[in-house]
């Protein structure tokens, strides 16, 4: 037998959470009725419960889904509190849009819904888009942090400088996600010593890697000496074995491994290349085509710069021509190394 929900008790517990007394009611209904409803004596018309629920922001269907504890909005919350705590907002930082802590826990909690308006307006106040927001919604599993470190990979490999901006703005004053933040303020702008330092520290002492930790090190490397990249390669090494069963971690060491190496071909340092094309080698296979196809690129800059045979500069010519062809991502990535490096036309 289905177990009988006590409409009035829970309509009292909302009451109460939201710190509201019978007195604050008696202009829809005598405190007296209100007080019998929620001993269960008594029932409400519809439209006199709708009114008596607007005064606690609910609607009726809202509150159906309370009572029967149906998280129907389970995905809307889970990654509306994601996007929340990543953004440092509290639960209680909206009550000037006319949302109290209580309808926030019952919102991330998926038992409600705000109306469109009110999200949006929470939405802005946290400054997400709600293109954004739906894109996480879509993604399903995807954490907020997962879609940022996407969007700095799409900015970053297409030149989209402003986008890199926006992102590192958007992150800076987030004490959560220091390193991330310095990481992408060292791909917009410069970083004092102590930042580079910091950033020393932070790897040197990394016993576990994660994805996070794998992202700072892709853009953050150019940052330490080759003896520091050197130890903490060796360290990577070491944990090779770990690695192979997540699909991200031997992309991002490749590519890692690779703008390293481009560094130490801008200084002509051909035996500090070597060893950071090594190091990136060690993972090519276990990686995806886009990581294989720009190791074949630096390869045969390193090649081409080691003998000067013209095989080297056709191979890269034919990767910028292919990537431009098939519109992708690493398009502009190619032909910013290919023109700085070899100061060519690819054209020709």
């Amino acid at each position: 037998m289905a177990k009988k929900v006590h409409y009035g008790k829970v309509f009292q517990k909302i009451r109460q959470r939201r710190r509201l007394s019978l007195k604050d009611f008696e202009d829809i209904v005598p405190r007296r009725s209100l007080s019998r409803y929620e001993r269960g004596e008594t029932v409400f018309p519809i439209a006199k419960l709708e009114a008596l629920l607007e005064r606690l922001n609910l609607n009726i269907i809202d509150f159906y889904h309370v009572i029967h504890k149906e998280k129907i909005y389970a995905r809307y919350g889970k990654i509306f509190t994601q996007i929340r705590k990543q953004s440092g907002f509290s639960r209680e930082a909206f009550a000037h849009l006319s949302v109290s802590e209580e309808q926030m826990k019952l919102f991330e909690s998926g038992l409600i819904m705000f109306e469109f308006d009110k999200l949006y307006a929470i939405l802005m106040e946290m400054n997400i888009s709600l293109e954004d927001y739906c894109t996480l919604l879509d993604k399903g599993s995807e954490s907020p942090i997962e879609f940022l470190w996407k969007q700095v990979d799409l900015a970053y490999y297409r030149g989209d400088t402003p986008k890199l901006k926006s992102l590192y703005e958007g992150l800076a004053e987030c004490n959560e996600h220091f390193f991330l933040s310095l990481c992408l303020k060292g791909m917009v702008d410069n970083i004092s010593d102590q930042e580079r330092i910091a950033i020393k520290k932070y790897f040197i002492t990394r016993e576990y890697w994660t994805t996070r930790e794998l992202f700072i090190f892709q853009y953050s490397a150019k940052f330490l000496s080759s003896n520091h990249l050197k130890l903490v390669c060796e360290n990577l090494l070491y944990s090779k074995t770990l690695f192979k069963e997540k699909n991200t971690y031997p992309r991002r060491l490749v590519l890692a491994g690779l703008e390293i190496t481009l560094l130490r071909l801008t200084g002509n340092s051909l035996l500090e290349a070597e060893y950071f094309l090594a190091f990136a080698r060690e993972f090519v296979q276990e990686t995806d085509d886009l990581a294989k196809m720009a190791y074949l690129f630096v390869e045969s800059l390193f090649k081409y710069k080691q003998t000067g045979k013209g095989q080297y500069k056709t191979t890269m010519k034919s990767i910028c021509k292919a990537s431009y062809m098939y519109d992708g991502l690493m398009k502009n990535w190619y032909h910013k190394n290919y023109e700085s490096y070899i100061r060519g036309d690819i054209s020709n």
